[in-house]
């Protein structure tokens, strides 16, 4: 793991504007202007992950932090699901590839499960979740499903929160969220109710646990929510104002929302809110074709937004009340321009930021 000390200047304005409801939704108004320079970040870390044979991650899907070390799936080259230490070492995969008992075809999502030392693969494409080892990424059990899932979230060994994969047409509403009872075999709860033509517009991950509570987004909804054992339910709304993805939008057919949105570039959010004791962080597309951050600081009640060309910061995945983790491919890498340099055959490389 190589340390190096990065300073940050990052340009943003800061805004005072935001409100609570009387449902208790915090309401977060975007800005437009960048302006301001911030100063969230001290010491930055880059673990490259070991590249070998056994070890090829082609693109990075998801990436789940655990004690001592990364998950990681790739279900658009290598199909497989990785396990590296908290240094980047490979250590063994989790799970084999193919079809039949233990093994999965495609690793759909991916999710740890509370007070055990297991994972469990979603494989869409044989209906199972499939339970492993987080000591060795051997199999232990799976699990015979009867949904369409985008992806899942386990909340105890018991119940699981699901992402409905919608079938992408019509202009009436659904229920895209819900919470599965193992134990009683029947959803508890169905909630998110929104066009699901909608999750066709991917966004970079909408469970994300950061050890403080497990939050949801999905795409081109402005309401991100919190998800209990036996409910979801609203936490903040983002408000893009003028901006926004209206309804009208929403219920074009999903080869005319898109050229719509195309046309009029409205502003979303991209996913990845994740949030410790002080900020909460997320990605959201503006008029340009790159990426913006925002932070919204709880302590002073302020957002900072963060033009994306400038970042740093690419691809988080977790926080807590002492790190914000991302990754960067490799030409993201190079286009820092830092010692040392991995080499771009090597695998990605993880970033590690320590918060002030």
């Amino acid at each position: 793991m190589s340390t190096i000390i990065v300073i940050v200047f990052l340009f943003s304005c800061s805004t005072k504007n935001t409100e609570v409801n009387q449902d208790g939704i915090k309401r977060i108004s975007m800005g437009t202007e960048f302006s301001n320079t911030i100063d969230y970040f001290s010491d930055t870390s880059f673990i490259p992950l070991e590249f070998c044979e056994d070890c090829i991650v082609g693109d990075i899907h998801k990436i789940l932090k655990v004690k001592d070390g990364f998950v990681i799936s790739d279900k658009n080259i290598s199909n497989q699901v990785f396990k590296f230490s908290d240094n980047g070492v490979f250590q063994f995969k989790i799970g084999d590839k193919g079809d039949g008992l233990g093994n999965y075809l495609l690793p759909f999502d991916i999710s740890l499960i509370p007070s055990t030392d297991q994972i469990a693969i979603l494989d869409q494409n044989q209906r199972k979740i499939i339970f492993y080892s987080l000591e060795d990424g051997s199999f232990l059990r799976e699990l015979p499903i009867n949904f369409q899932a985008k992806s899942i979230q386990f909340l105890s060994p018991n119940t699981v929160a699901v992402h409905f994969d919608g079938k992408f047409s019509g202009n009436e509403k659904d229920y895209l969220g819900g919470i599965l009872d193992l134990k009683k075999g029947e959803f508890i709860y169905l909630g998110v109710n929104d066009f699901s033509k909608t999750d066709q517009n991917k966004t970079a991950g909408d469970f994300y646990f950061s050890g403080h509570e497990l939050i949801f987004s999905k795409s081109l909804n402005d309401t991100i929510y919190s998800v209990f054992e036996k409910k979801i339910t609203p936490k903040y709304f983002i408000d893009f104002g003028e901006k926004k993805v209206s309804d009208e939008i929403k219920i074009l057919p999903l080869m005319d929302m898109r050229m719509r949105m195309m046309q009029e570039l409205p502003h979303y959010h991209n996913g990845n809110f994740i949030e410790n004791d002080n900020f909460l962080f997320f990605l959201w597309w503006g008029k340009d074709e790159f990426e913006n951050l925002a932070f919204y600081n709880k302590a002073n009640d302020k957002l900072d937004l963060i033009k994306g060309r400038d970042q740093i910061i690419k691809r988080p995945f977790f926080m807590d009340n002492q790190y914000l983790y991302s990754f960067l491919t490799n030409s993201d890498y190079e286009s820092l321009n830092t010692e040392p340099f991995f080499g771009l055959s090597q695998n990605q490389v993880i970033l590690k930021v320590e918060l002030k």
